[in-house]
């Protein structure tokens, strides 16, 4: 089956282009079974450990942006939810090596994408707040953390080491 086209025709029969009707469903179904995988059961004790000891980042920052993560997201998610973010960020950087100026762009986008598998119902505007960002500037980093994982997904990669929800 060759890839569907986003101005194309929706497979789904509706008539509408796919991009309008089910691309962002496809997406966020191709995340979540990517993200179901492989299940790994962390605590918060091993956040830490899994930036510093199992993860080799490209540049120190990227590290540091992880770090900024564990602290940000561990008192409203599951250890596994922050260790998925952390995942798809060291794949992302190792993969990509993307530069920033304000790290809080990425980390609102990767807690926006753990936002979407476990339904939190957190809005971009409270994670722009919380970040001290825009909610297009996160809009933008999602859709780049999205196509990496698209990417991936495509190309059978291996998925980020995925956990237990």
């Amino acid at each position: 089956m060759s890839k569907l086209g986003r101005n194309e025709q929706c497979h789904c029969g509706s008539g509408l282009k796919y991009k309008k009707c089910c691309m962002s469903k496809d997406e966020q179904s191709a995340r979540t079974s990517k993200a179901s995988n492989t299940i790994r059961h962390f605590t918060e004790a091993d956040l830490g450990h899994l930036v510093d000891h199992e993860s080799t980042w490209a540049n120190p920052q990227y590290a540091e942006l992880a770090h900024e993560l564990i602290a940000s997201m561990k008192q409203d998610y599951k250890p596994n939810h922050v260790a998925m973010a952390i995942m798809i960020w060291h794949d992302f950087t190792n993969m990509t090596k993307p530069t920033y100026r304000k790290s809080g762009a990425f980390c609102a986008a990767l807690e926006y994408m753990v936002c979407e598998v476990t339904e939190s119902g957190k809005s971009k505007n409270d994670l722009a707040e919380k970040y001290e960002v825009s909610a297009s500037t996160i809009t933008k980093r999602y859709q780049e953390l999205s196509a990496f994982l698209m990417q991936q997904l495509e190309q059978n990669e291996p998925a980020p080491q995925a956990v237990a929800q």
